[in-house]
This record gives C-alpha cells, sequence and structure tokens, in this order.
C-alpha cells in the first residue's frame, strides 16, 4: 500500500472513508476485518478486483467506472447500456478492452464497424 487518506464520506455524513493508493485486498481488508468493511471496498483496478474478488466484482467494476466517467461530464446513460458493456468486456472469465483490438476476435462485422476501422472490416465482411 501506498499513501492513505482520510477522508469524509460524500453520501454519509459524519462517517469516513480510508483512501489509499495502492490495491493490496488480501492484507488490507481480509487481514483486518475488524476495522475494514469488506463489503465497501471500492477499487478502480478492474485486474486487481478480478483476481481478489472474481469476475462479477470486476464487472460490476467496470460498469461503476464507466458511469463515473460519462457522470463526470454531466452526461446521462441507461444503467442498462453501462451493464451490456461489463457484460461484453467480462463474458469469457475475464476483462478484454471494449476496443477495436478487443472486438477483433468478435465475428459480426456490423459490432467490428462500430469501431474505428469500419472499412477494413467492411471490406472483409464483403
Amino acid at each position: 500500500l501506498g499513501r492513505c487518506y482520510v477522508v469524509e464520506n460524500p453520501k454519509q455524513r459524519g462517517s469516513y472513508m480510508l483512501q489509499v493508493d495502492g490495491n493490496d485486498f488480501v492484507h488490507a481488508a481480509y487481514l483486518h476485518t475488524d476495522i475494514v468493511d469488506i463489503s465497501a471496498v471500492r477499487c478502480n483496478d478492474v485486474a486487481a478486483v478480478l483476481n481478489t474478488f472474481g469476475v462479477e466484482a470486476a464487472r460490476r467494476t467496470v460498469v461503476e467506472e464507466i458511469g463515473s466517467v460519462f457522470g463526470a461530464y454531466g452526461i446521462k446513460v441507461d444503467p442498462r447500456h453501462l451493464s451490456l458493456i461489463g457484460d461484453a468486456m467480462t463474458h469469457g472469465g475475464g476483462y478484454r478492452g471494449f476496443s477495436r483490438m478487443g472486438m477483433a476476435p468478435n465475428g459480426s462485422p456490423l459490432l467490428k464497424m462500430s469501431f474505428e476501422s469500419a472499412g477494413k472490416f467492411l471490406t472483409e465482411a464483403a
């Protein structure tokens, strides 16, 4: 673990959170359950969440992080759309990028065309 900060919980007045640089979940959370509420642990490192808590927690992290990025710009996105993205990124039991390279193994030319290289996939599909 790196630096630690005690910050007020913006969602619950009078309660505090520990903000930590690093992600040693096993040591920080599981070994200190007397002071850490493991059900409230959040992390933006999808790989660390996947390795520690499993694919469903990684999927939830993907959905929360994408939602927070859109939310920072005031963009409203239906949570069902974010869930579809989370499902697509974690459906194989791991996670993959939601980009042109992450979609390359998919057989659907229409899905591939929705990303950066529409011309290439259109000519390959013909």
